[in-house]
C-alpha cells in the first residue's frame, strides 16, 4: 500500500470545486461529491498507474523526452493560453517557444515529462497491444449506423404482467434482506444536529454595490473604455479579468431574462445602465448588432460586507456560548432558531446535508461525545454549530432502510421472468398457427406493437428501444426470421425481420478508418478501467 494523507485528497477535492467555481457553478451537495469521487477515482488511478510503472522498470530517455515535447505534448501544455490563437492550439507557437526558452522555465515540465508523462505513455502503449480489432467489428459497426432495418414487433412488458405476479411479498423481500444482509454492511455511523446563519448580503451591502454600478455606469457613458473598467470590476466568472466583458455573439434564451430583456431592447453602441439579475448588476454595452446579439457586460456581484459577516458571526458565538452552558435545546429554543439534522453520516464524508462542503462539521462528529457542543463551524455559504446526537456502532442496515431498494430489485426480476414466459407463450402460438407476426399484431389490437418500422439500429425502436440482444440477433438474422423472446430494458419482444437496406461498400471504406478509431478508443477505455479494476 501506499500512504495518502487526508490534506493532500483534501486539496485534491478542493481543486475539483475550484474548477467548478470558475465555470460559473453554484455548489451543491451534489457537485461535491462527484469532485470528491473525481478527486478520489483520479488520485487512485495515479497511484496504482505509477506502481506499475515501477513494478514494469519502466523509464523516459532523454531522447524520448524531447521526442514527445516535440510531437505529443502533453494536455496542459496544448490548453496553454500561451500556445494557443483563437482558442485553438498552435504549433508554431509552441515549438518557437520550445526552441528559445526564457531561463529554467522548461525544466520542471522535462522533469514531469521524464519521471510521469512518457513512462504513463509507454505503460498505454503495452496495454493497448492486448486490443485487437477485427474487420467484421467494423462492419457491424458501420451497419449499426448506416443500415435500415425494418421490423415488426411485439414488446411484452409489465403493462402485460397482472401485478400479483410483480409484487414482491414481505416475506420474498425479509429473505432476500437475510440472503443479501452483507451487502448492507456499514462502519461507525454518526447523526448531528445543527443551527446556522446563512452568509446572505445585507440591504446595505445591495446598496453600496448599486452605487458602484452606477458610477462605473457614469464613467462609462463619459467615455472611459468600457473594455478596461469591465477587467477591472467585473466578477463575472467567464470575464477571467483578461476578456474585457467581451461575450461575442448570443441569441434569445441563451441569458438569464433581466440581462436578455435589455440587451434585446437597446441599440447598438448604446451602453444601458444597470441592471439587476439573481448574478448583480449588469452594465452592458451593445457592441454590435445583426440576427444573434453582441455585448460587453460589467457583471457586479452583491457580496457580503465584513460588517454584515461581522453580525452573524456574533450572532453565532453567542449561540455556542448558550450552547455549551445551558444545551443546545434550550439555546435553540432561547435564540428561535430552526435544527437541520444529518443522520447517519460516515467518516468518509465531505458534506453536510443542508449545508454543503463542510469537512470540518464530520469531523467534529467523529471527534466528540453525544452530547457535545461544536465551536463556530463556517465554510463559504454558513455559520453553523453543531451537537452530536448519537453514535451507531459499525452493523448492517437495518430492514427497513432497505426494504423500498430490495423492493425494487425484486419486483425487475419478477417482471422479467414473467415477461419473458408469456412472450414464449405468445410465440408458441404464433408458431402453432403458421401466422406472421403482424397477423397476430392485427389480432390483438392491445397488444404494445410496432409494424413495419425502419430504423438503423443505433436509434432503437418504438417501444423496444435498444437492447444488446435485440442488435445482435437483428445483426445475424436473415429477412423472414421471428426473432425472440430477446430481453429488452422493460421485458421481452418478438421480432420479425422484414427487410435490411443494401451495403453501401463506398461509403463503408469512407467511413472504415474513422470507424476503427471509434472502437478503439472504445475498447482502449474498457481495457483501462478493467486493468485498473484488477490492481485495486
Amino acid at each position: 500500500g501506499e500512504d495518502i494523507s487526508p490534506d493532500y485528497f483534501n486539496q485534491l477535492v478542493s481543486q475539483q470545486l475550484e474548477q467548478a467555481r470558475s465555470n460559473g457553478q453554484k455548489l451543491n451537495d451534489f457537485q461535491i461529491r462527484r469532485a470528491r469521487d473525481t478527486a478520489w477515482d483520479n488520485m487512485l488511478q495515479d497511484v496504482l498507474v505509477s506502481q506499475e510503472v515501477k513494478r514494469l522498470n519502466i523509464s523516459a530517455s532523454d531522447e524520448e523526452v524531447m521526442y514527445h515535447l516535440e510531437n505529443n505534448p502533453p494536455p496542459f501544455l496544448q490548453q496553454n493560453p500561451s500556445f494557443q490563437t483563437d482558442g485553438v492550439f498552435d504549433w508554431d507557437k509552441y515549438r518557437t517557444a520550445l526552441a528559445s526558452p526564457q531561463g529554467d522555465e522548461w525544466l520542471p515540465i522535462e522533469a514531469f515529462m521524464k519521471n510521469t508523462y512518457v513512462p504513463n505513455f509507454k505503460l498505454q502503449k503495452l496495454l493497448d497491444e492486448s486490443i485487437i480489432i477485427m474487420e467484421r467489428n467494423i462492419k457491424n459497426e458501420f451497419i449499426k449506423r448506416n443500415v435500415n432495418y425494418t421490423i415488426s414487433g411485439i414488446h411484452i412488458t409489465s403493462g402485460n404482467v397482472p401485478v400479483e405476479e410483480s409484487e414482491p411479498s414481505d416475506s420474498e423481500i425479509r429473505e432476500e434482506y437475510n440472503k443479501s444482509k452483507s451487502d448492507f454492511k456499514h462502519d461507525e455511523l454518526r447523526s448531528v444536529s445543527y443551527v446556522s446563519w446563512i452568509k446572505e448580503p445585507a440591504k446595505n451591502d445591495s446598496v453600496s454595490v448599486q452605487k458602484l454600478a452606477t458610477a462605473i455606469y457614469e464613467r462609462a457613458k463619459e467615455g472611459e473604455e468600457f473594455a478596461t473598467l469591465a477587467n477591472e470590476y467585473s466578477v463575472d466568472p467567464g470575464n477571467q479579468g483578461t476578456k474585457g466583458g467581451d461575450l461575442g455573439w448570443f441569441g434569445k434564451g441563451q441569458m438569464v431574462k433581466e440581462f436578455e430583456k435589455a440587451a434585446f431592447t437597446a441599440k447598438k453602441g448604446e451602453i444601458i445602465e444597470p441592471v439587476k439579475s439573481n448574478f448583480g448588476y449588469h452594465i452592458i454595452y451593445v457592441r454590435d448588432k445583426k440576427v444573434e446579439n453582441g455585448e460587453e457586460k460589467v457583471l457586479l456581484k452583491i457580496e457580503i460586507s465584513s460588517t454584515t459577516l461581522s453580525n452573524l458571526k456574533r450572532d453565532a458565538t453567542l449561540f455556542s456560548y448558550d450552547a455549551q452552558d445551558n444545551g443546545f435545546s434550550s439555546a435553540v429554543s432561547e435564540h428561535n432558531l430552526d435544527i437541520g439534522n444529518h443522520k447517519k453520516m460516515n467518516e468518509e464524508g465531505f458534506s453536510i446535508k443542508g449545508l454543503g462542503g463542510l469537512r470540518a462539521g464530520v469531523r467534529f462528529a467523529f471527534n466528540s461525545k453525544v452530547g457535545d457542543v461544536s465551536d463556530i463551524l463556517e465554510n463559504d455559504q454558513y455559520f453553523s454549530v453543531f451537537t452530536l446526537d448519537t453514535i451507531i456502532a459499525p452493523g448492517f442496515k437495518s430492514y427497513e432502510e432497505v426494504q423500498a431498494q430490495l423492493k425494487g430489485t425484486l419486483k425487475k426480476t419478477k417482471v422479467m421472468a414473467a415477461t419473458l414466459d408469456e412472450a414464449n407463450k405468445l410465440l408458441l402460438t404464433i408458431s402453432g398457427k403458421d401466422m406472421k407476426l403482424d397477423d397476430a399484431i392485427d389480432e390483438d389490437s392491445e397488444l404494445d406493437a410496432v409494424k413495419n418500422e425502419s430504423k438503423q439500429l443505433v436509434q432503437g425502436f418504438t417501444s423496444i428501444g435498444r437492447s444488446n440482444y435485440v442488435t445482435g440477433a437483428l445483426l445475424a438474422a436473415k429477412p423472414g426470421e421471428i426473432l425472440g423472446p430477446l430481453e429488452t430494458g422493460r421485458g421481452h419482444a418478438i421480432i420479425e425481420l422484414k427487410e435490411i437496406s443494401v451495403f453501401d461498400s463506398t461509403e463503408y471504406e469512407v467511413q472504415k478508418e474513422s470507424l476503427r478509431k471509434t472502437i478503439f478508443n472504445q475498447k482502449q477505455n474498457q481495457f483501462f478501467q478493467a486493468w485498473l479494476d484488477d490492481l485495486k
